[in-house]
Parts: structure tokens; sequence; C-alpha cells
């Protein structure tokens, strides 16, 4: 079962955080508890994987929720929303400073917070530089992958693949427990999870070599199933287990 993002909720009036919470959830995301002053929020930051962070402005304490986006701009980098009653134009120019991925309006309804974390994590993905070390370097420790399904962006954790599948214009993703359609290629995918050791294997298949069990010239077994290995994707492969073996 996919977890979805691992998401910070910075606020301190509880009913309003405990909404919040429920409609995560409801969404398939694993938001961590509501935090309600920023002191709190950046060392929990700093002790848990953070995805994405939904971010209330005027909060308990000293610093605000401005404050706090900053410190993620400068240090952690990853994606936020601000969620506030406040849309005058001293609120708006402070917003300006910083570098949202969204602005949420209390009172909010379940389907805007969807769009604006679908449209956070699609943004985040447009804006990533392929050619930018430091994103290369980030796509060799990718331990998870997501994937739009149904409108929802999807959470699937890179060692729980088995294989891929094309079926048409979609692709199928095997896992431990499960199987997700996507309409991401299935060259998109084999790309983006190359360095994490998913090879084609075939036209339409890819599998994951950390669950290869054994294999021969043409055939590839993951657990009791298997794969029939082409031609032309051979000596790749032969390649990868040898680099593997090294490991």
């Amino acid at each position: 079962m996919n977890s979805g993002l691992n998401i910070l909720i910075l606020e301190d009036d509880a009913i309003i955080g405990e909404s919040i919470h429920m409609h995560l959830r409801s969404l398939g995301h694993t938001p961590y508890p509501p935090i309600d002053n920023v002191e709190a929020a950046l060392s929990f930051i700093e002790r848990n994987p953070i995805d994405m962070a939904i971010l209330d402005i005027q909060v308990d304490g000293p610093q605000s929720g401005i404050d706090l986006a900053k410190k993620i701009d400068l240090k952690h980098k990853f994606p936020y929303l601000f969620l506030t009653a406040f849309t005058d134009d001293k609120t708006i120019g402070l917003v300006n400073m910083t570098q949202p991925s969204g602005y949420l309006v209390k009172p909010f309804r379940r389907s805007e917070l969807k769009a604006a974390i679908s449209l956070a994590v699609m943004r985040g993905s447009l804006l990533e530089d392929p050619h930018d070390q430091s994103s290369e370097n980030k796509a060799k420790d990718q331990n998870h992958i997501f994937v739009n399904v149904g409108g929802e962006w999807n959470r699937i954790d890179t060692a729980d693949i088995l294989y891929l599948e094309s079926a048409h214009v979609y692709t199928e993703i095997h896992t431990t427990t499960s199987k997700t359609i996507t309409r991401k290629s299935m060259t998109e995918l084999v790309n983006e999870l190359n360095q994490q050791g998913i090879i084609r294997i075939h036209r339409s298949r890819a599998v994951n070599l950390a669950h290869v069990t054994r294999f021969s010239k043409q055939t590839v077994y993951i657990q009791d199933l298997e794969f029939k290995v082409s031609a032309s994707f051979r000596q790749a492969l032969k390649e990868r287990l040898k680099d593997s073996k090294q490991e």
C-alpha cells in the first residue's frame, strides 16, 4: 500500500490542524501530527524525512510560517504550501519573499488541498534541472517515485518494485504488495529508475535487479516468475548483473 507524501503540518489551531491531518490521510498521504510553532518544526525537520510542508503563516511563538519557509528555501529545499486566512497586501508581500509551491486560503476544501499538492509535486518535477549535478546526485539516492494515478500522485518505494510491464498506453508497476497502473511511459520510468537498478529486458518489460533470484542467457527469474530477455537487451543486462555482483 502506498504511503504517499511525508507531510509536515505547521498549524497552531488544534481543530484546523486535525482537519488538515484527516484530509491528508484520506488522500493517501502520511502526515505527521500538527506542530504549533516554528522552533519545534525546525527540530522535527532535522530528525525526520519530509517530502512537503503545509505552513500556517501566523502561529504561536516569535517566528512565523514565513520565517520557517525562508529556512526551508535556504537549507532543506522541499516544497511547501502556505495556509492562511490573511490575503492583505502586507501578507502577500511577505509571501513573495519566499518560494512557495502554492497558497491556500482558509477555509479550504479537500479538493483544493488535493489540487494544490498535485501541482506542487508536478511543479517540483518540472523545475528540476536534469543537468544540475545536485539533481543527479539526488537521483542516485532516490528511494521512491511518484506516479499520477487517476489525478492523484501515489508514492511507490523503489525497493518494492519487482518489474514494470507496458500495456498499450499505460505502464503496470508491479510491487511486492500490489499493482499500480499509470499513463507514464515505460521509457520514462526506466530512465527515471535506471540508477536504482531497474533495467529493461524486453521492449515491454523491465525488472528490478535487486529482486532477480536467478538468470540465464535468455531468462530472468523473480521469485517464481519467469521473464524472457530479448536479444537486444542481453548484453546490457549481463553488464549490469556483473556490476551488481562486484558491489
